[in-house]
């Protein structure tokens, strides 16, 4: 690096404008601008403070290519530079003639024998020109050899041109053609013009070292947009310019989905008959603050509203009872509340009404990403990563992570873990290893940090439990409220407050209703007039209760398909035993494939039978409509078709949902006609 100062025809460069110092007087220099011829005057002591703001530059005259090679000192380049040195500094205070500067040349050579012979006076005055040029900076005295020649297209600007057309066409193209091709379109396209041209203006044909030198000229970055795509170009050559700053547990917290790189299998009592079900979906949000995570769902159902509202469930609840349902567990899992920033991607399931309005509810600012931007929420992907190698990796039934790796193993014929297996692994991993371990980026474990910065006044939690499904629930607006209650999927909810309802405001109202999708016992009514609010058991409770709105699709599916005039409920029955049987004997010769369609049945129905062991019958109004008796049991013709039931290799025993099931299919008989 050369150094400079302050003195008479020094050259500077003052915000980019350049000025040559012409004299001091007294403590003030006078400058002329190089391209106006501006006279001004600064004191010295505002250049000095130019200079160290970085205003005032003193120019380089040494070429910007040429600084480049002078960074490694080691190359041979430098070596020669500093011979060079040698020399100049030997000549630097002698006149420039020749008869001094050869004896001092000679006696410099004789001392470092370096180069072969004494180099020439005009050389070492030309390498003497180029040092005190650039104030005496070694650099000048590079080898700069590389810059000799011809630096203009030795080829027409017309063949130019048509490489250019070439390169679009051909390498700048998704199919990412090679040097090669792009080479031969362009041949073609200047062999065409040569045949409409004289033999002697013929074009010179390009070659490939053309070729090659046109696409490196290309930028990097219009190079990888047009071959490889827009997102991965910005993915590629993204900039991080800053990051989110959080200061305290709650305030940001990501969301997102994954399938978990292991197959399942159900839990059926004899392990040799499991069958494989798939591989299933986790929903998780951490905490960006203290790395904890808040929440997780573990199951077969895909990505939307209903397991993102079982996520957000999980998370407002402390999970006080996760030790006595997983006694192997050692640490609590102390993270839980309401957030306050909420952080989505694109996924069609985060842009719901339903999720709005629950945000809007519990005062939650729903944060969405950028599209195709995982960087935004990078705390989540890294975690499902983490999470997925060290739960689902290594075990019997992985998948691994692409299909290279897994070789010619095969995750089905190997999967013996259950869901429930799988759903106590995960949560020991968060609880006793991911929760303990040291975390690079915030210096201690997600314990010890959630422990340490929160306070137990500061968690924002529901403030109604029993409510907390009804807030959650999916938003379905404009349904009618006649005599009959409000009908949803076939099932009619009615209560005594609806009643009282139509006396006040109308025989038939439009309303809306919040429906947890993962229970139909009970809905919740809206009268956006009024906005009176008022939980609604159905008429049907025994069998609605714990029954999911799939669950419940994929029944009235299966009756809709099999239901006959002349068929009594002693034939359905009979019927639905021999389907089972089928099944049955399907899954011992492991005839039955993979289905995540089958595990999500599976899932449902326990679930089902849980939360009818769970809860009581309410006390459901007496209405003594005989057409509201038979409406209640009317299948809905326009129900999309889904699963059929006979997916599920479940006996009717273990779940006493089934109970209300047979009753139900009991109520398709014909009524008998008495007169």
């Amino acid at each position: 690096m050369a150094t400079c100062c302050f003195e008479q025809g020094q050259t500077v460069k003052i915000e980019g404008i350049e000025h040559r110092l012409l004299q001091r007087v007294g403590s003030v220099w006078q400058l002329q601008q190089s391209k106006t011829g501006l006279f001004i005057n600064h004191p010295h002591s505002v250049l000095l403070r130019l200079f160290a703001e970085g205003k005032l530059t003193f120019p380089s005259s040494i070429p910007a290519r040429q600084l480049v090679i002078a960074n490694d000192e080691t190359s041979p380049k430098f070596e020669l530079a500093k011979v060079k040195r040698s020399y100049v500094l030997a000549v630097l205070d002698l006149p420039n003639s020749r008869s001094p500067m050869e004896e001092a040349i000679q006696i410099v050579w004789n001392r470092i024998k370096s180069p072969e012979k004494p180099p020439a006076w005009t050389s070492v005055y030309a390498w003497k020109s180029r040092y005190v040029a650039a104030n005496q900076d070694i650099r000048a005295l590079l080898d700069n050899s590389f810059n000799k020649g011809y630096r203009g297209s030795r080829y027409p600007n017309e063949v130019i041109e048509m490489c250019h057309t070439s390169i679009e066409a051909r390498y700048l193209s998704k199919e990412r053609n090679g040097i090669q091709d792009t080479l031969e379109d362009a041949l073609t396209r200047v062999k065409q013009e040569n045949r409409l041209r004289p033999a002697g203006d013929a074009l010179d044909l390009p070659t490939r070292k053309l070729i090659r030198r046109l696409i490196r000229e290309l930028p990097a970055h219009r190079k990888c947009s047009a071959r490889k795509g827009a997102d991965v170009a910005r993915k590629e050559f993204r900039s991080v310019k800053g990051h989110i700053v959080t200061r305290k547990p709650l305030e940001r917290v990501e969301m997102d989905h994954t399938i978990l790189d292991v197959f399942v299998v159900d839990d059926t009592k004899s392990p040799e008959d499991r069958v494989p079900l798939g591989r299933p979906y986790v929903t998780a949000c951490i905490d960006c603050y203290t790395r904890c995570v808040l929440g997780i769902y573990i199951g077969f159902i895909p990505p939307s509203y209903q397991s993102v509202a079982a996520c957000l469930k999980h998370c407002f609840m402390p999970k006080v009872n996760l030790k006595q349902e997983f006694p192997e567990i050692v640490n609590e899992w102390s993270a839980y509340g309401v957030m306050d920033q909420l952080v989505v991607d694109g996924g069609r399931e985060f842009y719901s009404v339903s999720l709005d309005r629950a945000c809007h509810f519990f005062n939650i600012d729903w944060v969405p990403s950028p599209r195709r931007t995982p960087w935004f929420k990078p705390h989540i992907e890294r975690f499902m990563k983490t999470m997925n190698d060290s739960v689902a990796h290594g075990v019997p039934g992985t998948t691994f992570s692409d299909i290279f790796e897994k070789g010619d193993y095969d995750p089905l014929k190997h999967a013996v873990m259950t869901l429930s297996e799988l759903k106590q692994n995960i949560y020991k991993w968060i609880v006793d290893v991911y929760h303990q371990q040291i975390h690079r980026s915030i210096g201690t474990s997600p314990a010890k940090m959630w422990a340490s910065s929160v306070k137990p006044e500061d968690i924002r939690m529901p403030d109604e439990l029993t409510r907390l499904d009804v807030a959650l629930g999916r938003v379905y607006e404009g349904r009618r409220l006649s005599h009959k209650g409000v009908e949803f999927e076939g099932l009619f909810y009615n209560s005594p407050d609806l009643n009282d309802l139509r006396m006040r405001e109308g025989a038939n109202l439009l309303v809306d209703i919040r429906v947890d999708e993962s229970n139909l016992g009970c809905i919740h009514v809206t009268y956006p007039k009024t906005a009176g609010e008022y939980s609604v058991p159905a008429l049907d409770f025994e069998y609605a209760n714990g029954v999911s709105l799939w669950l419940h699709k994929v029944l009235k599916n299966w009756q809709r398909k099999r239901e006959r005039p002349d068929l009594t409920p002693e034939g359905l029955l009979e019927a639905k035993a021999q389907i089972k049987r089928r099944i049955a004997e399907a899954a011992r010769e492991k005839r039955l494939k993979p289905s995540r369609r089958r595990g999500r049945l599976d899932e449902a129905l326990s679930n089902a039978a849980e939360t009818a062991r769970n809860r009581r019958l309410p006390e459901v109004p007496q209405v003594h409509s005989e057409e509201v008796i038979q409406a209640k049991y009317r299948t809905d013709s326009q129900t999309e078709d889904v699963a059929d039931l006979e997916q599920s290799t479940i006996e009717d025993s273990d779940y006493p949902v089934f109970q209300a099931i047979r009753r139900k299919e009991i109520s398709y008989e014909q009524p008998k006609d008495n007169h």
